[in-house]
């Protein structure tokens, strides 16, 4: 079994800004595994998300993380920390497969969908510093299949790529993702910057579920209301994966324990047709689960219950709405447009046994299927300027 630490020693200089062989070698990378041995850094952690402006972040509080891991039975935490001359310079959050308590060396990230859960760093050098964490990884343990996503934001253009790195092949991919919705100072303002299809729909299929099924939005679900919610709509749902609601429940639980936690829902005929739960931080409010009652196709309640969501959370004050595991395409032409920067690195027929037979059974359900729609449209990424919204 790997040691809870390991440190690739590599020599220092100056920070990175664009990653060549040369500029890998400035830093070293220590690796975390296990609870206590990671728990220990939450401090310096902690410094470093104030440091590098991503403290508004919930995602990316280290409990939230080991939280996590603990859903999915057989879950390693492990942490990458980057220093440069004795200065923490990013982390990096991943987690390990085990199968009968034994590592795979099959590490990924969460949010694969959005890159906001994996890299603490300053914006500009977050996606060199997942590559730099990932090449060493490979270089300096047993590492199979390793690979995590970052937003890259507004960083300058760097270089990167298999061919930047020497030893086991890091391969860089970009793709555009759309989750991150900004919200203006009135509703009204804030539904003139969708398209007119949107914004009809937006305001059909309220005013349809208002009239037709006497549906009623409630903003702030007392706890006892969640679990009821959560119940009924267990049974309901499009969801055919009865592991998937289990893990609905679980993270719903942890969800409960963070601070900013909330849950609203629809409510029609003294029954749940309709649940959101997210968290809010600062200025910032973040989606992690919705859950529909599929008996209601020609009614849009994804689209009834964000519209009630849309309109609250601007009249709190809110000035963004972050999907974290993605939206649908109705909505992904109303969000601002991110280059989300994948790092990867496999190596033998042992990486490949676990990234095609592990991996699809004992990660997300979805994770095959999404690889395989990535692969398709992945370009080699030349980390170019996230385009903004108009």
């Amino acid at each position: 079994m790997p040691p809870p630490v390991v440190t690739a020693a590599i020599v220092h200089s100056a920070p990175l800004q664009t990653l060549s062989p040369a500029g890998a070698t400035d830093y070293s990378v220590q690796v975390l595994r296990g609870h206590e041995a990671i728990i220990g850094v939450g401090p310096e952690i902690a410094e470093l998300r104030e440091r590098a402006g991503q403290d508004d972040n919930p995602l990316l509080r280290l409990n939230f993380f080991l939280g996590r891991v603990s859903l999915f039975p057989g879950n390693l935490p492990v942490v990458l920390l980057v220093r440069s001359a004795g200065c923490l310079e990013g982390a990096v959050y991943l987690y390990e497969k085990t199968l009968c308590g034994i590592p795979t060396g099959y590490l990924r990230g969460f949010d694969h969908l959005t890159g906001e859960s994996s890299v603490i760093a300053p914006e500009e050098v977050r996606a060199s510093i997942l590559q730099v964490a990932i090449h060493q990884l490979f270089l300096k343990t047993g590492a199979r299949v390793g690979w995590a996503t970052v937003r890259q934001g507004a960083a300058e253009s760097i270089e990167g790529g298999q061919e930047a790195l020497h030893g086991p092949g890091v391969r860089t991919r970009s793709i555009a993702r759309e989750y991150r919705l900004k919200l203006h100072d009135t509703f009204a303002v804030t539904l003139s910057h969708f398209g007119s299809h949107t914004r009809r729909n937006l305001r059909y299929y309220r005013r349809r579920a208002e009239k037709e099924l006497k549906a009623s939005f409630h903003p702030e679900l007392t706890v006892a209301e969640s679990d009821e919610a959560l119940q009924q709509l267990s049974k309901c749902s499009f969801q055919p994966f009865p592991m998937s609601l289990t893990e609905w429940r679980n993270m719903d639980g942890l969800l409960r324990t963070q601070p900013g936690y909330f849950a609203m829902g629809l409510r029609a005929n003294g029954a749940w047709i309709s649940y959101l739960v997210g968290m809010r931080s600062h200025k910032l409010t973040y989606v992690l689960m919705q859950i529909n009652h599929n008996g209601f196709p020609h009614y849009s309640l994804s689209t009834v219950l964000r519209s009630y969501f849309f309109e609250h959370e601007i009249g709190r004050g809110q000035e963004e709405i972050n999907f974290v595991n993605g939206t649908c395409a109705l909505f992904q032409r109303c969000c601002q447009a991110d280059t989300c920067v994948t790092v990867s690195a496999h190596r033998g027929l042992t990486a490949f046994i676990i990234f095609n037979w592990i991996a699809p059974w004992h990660s997300a359900p979805d994770h095959a299927l999404n690889m395989q729609r990535w692969a398709a449209k992945l370009k080699p990424s030349h980390f170019r300027r996230a385009p903004t919204s108009p």
